[in-house]
């Protein structure tokens, strides 16, 4: 218990000396950990079973103003691949789809992405992986667009040229990232440790709307440590933190939760999970996220809500983001594979 709580201890000390300003450009999650592939590449394929479909779903400040809200939709399914001359490894992969927009221009980005995984077993209970991802993505905004132009100098005249220099309503990039995840487990005590580091857009691919203008796509580097500590027979306790840096901006999340088994069978396992996390850019608090999850077999679903605290509380009044996932898992019945690279 001890060795694995300074597992998760290191790299927390570790996240907490990145202290730059920041929210991040790319799509984020408050419930970080339902959103694996997203986090890391090297997440591929590290999960109890065979194969996994996620669904996520997040709606930010639907309330509070209709020309500013987020819409954010994440599907990813991946799988592992067993080869019975390979014992200690094994291959992952996974495909996913995420499309986010903003705004009374619909901004958005809509990006599918092929995941590849190798995980090898170190030592009994310890196992590493290596990720990488390849994606496209295009990025679009609706050209009805309304400016200062139009104004007549009595009424809006639609009409009217917006004279905006925008060549195109779209644009499209490919580009690539990885990813590093240590997992470790003591399935007898229901205890788990991943820890890893990702860097997205590696090659920092150009995404302007502007012909005569090179604007690239920042890397993202993500960083993260989620356990599991198996308290008693029927408690969990799961701490987490997590670290985003992309150009400028960055953000923290740190998380601690309470999981209750209420049914330990094999067939007919149920559990319910109460979790906190907490949000901040820099040394500023952005929001709390009372969270909630439902295990039943291998069916998940969770559910949170983003309670600002920013500077923005002025106007948002604390309405922050409804976030839910769903999470299925398939496992297949084998007898004799079954000492082949098992992760739980």
């Amino acid at each position: 218990m001890k060795n694995t709580l300074s597992l998760f201890l290191i790299p927390l000390f570790c996240l907490s000396l990145f202290q730059t300003e920041l929210n991040a450009q790319d799509i984020h999650w408050s419930q970080f950990r339902l959103s694996p592939m997203n986090l890391s590449p090297a997440a591929t394929a590290i999960f109890n079973g065979d194969v996994r479909f996620i669904g996520s779903y997040r709606n930010q400040w639907a309330n509070f103003d209709e020309n500013v809200d987020f819409l954010t939709f994440s599907g990813s399914v991946d799988m592992k691949f067993r080869n019975p001359k390979m014992q200690n490894s094994l291959f992952g992969g996974g495909l996913i789809f995420n499309h986010d927009s903003a705004g009374d221009l619909g901004l958005s980005l809509t990006q599918v992405g092929l995941n590849g995984s190798y995980t090898h077993q170190v030592a009994q209970k310890h196992f590493l992986t290596i990720g990488l991802q390849g994606s496209f993505a295009n990025r679009r905004y609706s050209p009805n667009l309304t400016v200062d132009n139009q104004w007549n100098g009595d009424v809006f005249d639609a009409s009217l040229p917006t004279r905006e220099p925008v060549d195109e309503a779209s644009t499209q990039l490919a580009d690539f990232s990885a990813g590093i995840n240590y997992h470790y487990q003591k399935p007898s005590k229901r205890t788990k440790l991943d820890v890893g580091v990702a860097l997205f857009h590696i090659n920092e691919p150009e995404h302007s709307f502007y012909e005569d203008d090179e604007l690239l796509y920042p890397q993202r580097l993500s960083l993260y440590a989620i356990a599991t500590f198996g308290l008693g027979r029927k408690f969990d306790l799961l701490p987490m933190a997590m670290r985003q840096e992309q150009g400028p901006h960055s953000q923290t999340l740190l998380g601690l939760a309470g999981r209750l088994h209420l049914n330990q069978h094999v067939a007919r396992k149920t559990a319910v999970q109460l979790g906190l996390n907490y949000r901040f850019n820099q040394l500023e608090s952005d929001a709390w996220i009372p969270n909630l999850e439902i295990h039943y077999r291998t069916l998940l679903v969770g559910i949170s809500y983003d309670i600002n605290v920013s500077e923005f509380v002025i106007n948002s009044n604390n309405r922050g983001g409804l976030e839910l996932h769903l999470n299925y898992i398939i496992t297949k019945v084998r007898l004799d594979e079954a000492k082949i690279c098992p992760i739980y």
